[in-house]
């Protein structure tokens, strides 16, 4: 039929010309000779039905060579581990070391606190620009080994800390509102009073009773800090006299046997005694000198003298 010729040849110019423009489209796309080669399109005719398909596409092998950073991935296994996690406490008391290296350990932590001076002048106390972190710690011992413990607190609005050795318990006082400080300076020779305002909500808040318990904390390292002082100095002060004694014992002691003025001036005398007062001379009982010619002619010389 002149109508179905007509659309035969319709459908296969169609198909020609689509092969065409897809076989086109991939020559134009294709990357160089070196690369993977793309897939192409053909299209075909099966009576009415107008199909396209696809050649897959071929995989070609491709040997990468190692770059300038591949080739240092051997060395990557000389980087040493990194460090393993610290807990919080050994962050915290890395952290207070670095303002006091004679740290030892924290015994107790309020999440925050605000340091006020007492005025002298005024009779009020006034904001000293300190507030952070509080911590009492205990500190390395003396040299005659008594404890020492101390209040730091780590300033979050400048850089002076606030630093206050416990001494003697009658230093600390506690009120409703602050934990009292008296703290001494002995370079300036003068006297600081501190009150402490540590931050505390009720309960069930993780902060609740924080204010009570870190002063109480506080009160009792100042009373050990006192008592271990006065133990130390006596144990001390006991070795020192000891050791003293010791020494006076020792010089005292006779560097062999004494001779008393009674048997010096005797041996003396028995030596006097020896001695004649006419001729002054020893008496002896036999003669000093051993019998030769000499002493004999002096001898008969004066024998012969002698009326």
């Amino acid at each position: 039929m002149p109508g179905m010729e007509a659309r035969t040849f319709s459908f296969a110019d169609r198909a020609e010309r689509v092969s065409k423009r897809a076989d086109h489209q991939s020559s134009a796309a294709r990357p160089s000779s070196t690369s993977t080669p793309t897939p192409s399109t053909k299209a075909t005719l099966d009576g009415n039905n107008f199909q396209l398909s696809m050649t897959p596409r071929k995989s070609k092998t491709r040997q990468l060579q190692p770059s300038d950073y591949e080739s240092d991935a051997n060395n990557l296994s000389d980087i040493p581990p990194p460090p393993t996690s610290r807990t919080n406490a050994e962050l915290n008391i890395s952290v207070i070391r670095r303002h006091n290296p004679s740290v030892t350990s924290i015994i107790s932590i309020a999440p925050y606190a605000v340091i006020y001076l007492f005025s002298p002048t005024s009779q009020q106390w006034e904001k000293s620009g300190i507030e952070g972190t509080l911590f009492v710690c205990q500190l390395s011992t003396t040299e005659i080994g008594a404890d020492r413990f101390s209040v730091i607190v780590l300033n979050r609005r400048g850089l002076d800390n606030f630093h206050a050795e416990l001494l003697k318990e009658e230093d600390v006082e506690v009120t409703d509102e602050y934990v009292i400080l008296r703290v001494y300076d002995d370079e300036a020779g003068i006297q600081h009073i501190y009150g402490l305002w540590i931050f505390s909500e009720l309960p069930p808040s993780s902060t609740a009773n924080t204010r009570a318990i870190t002063a109480q904390i506080i009160r009792d390292c100042a009373m050990q800090a006192e008592t271990s002082r006065k133990i130390a100095e006596e144990q001390h002060l006991d070795a020192t006299n000891g050791h003293g004694e010791e020494q006076e014992a020792a010089q005292s002691e006779p560097m062999g046997r004494q001779v008393s003025l009674r048997e010096l001036f005797g041996q003396q005398r028995e030596q006097d005694d020896g001695w004649s007062v006419k001729h002054h001379s020893p008496q002896t009982k036999g003669s000093r000198f051993a019998p030769s010619a000499d002493t004999d002619f002096f001898r008969s010389t004066r024998r012969h003298a002698q009326p």
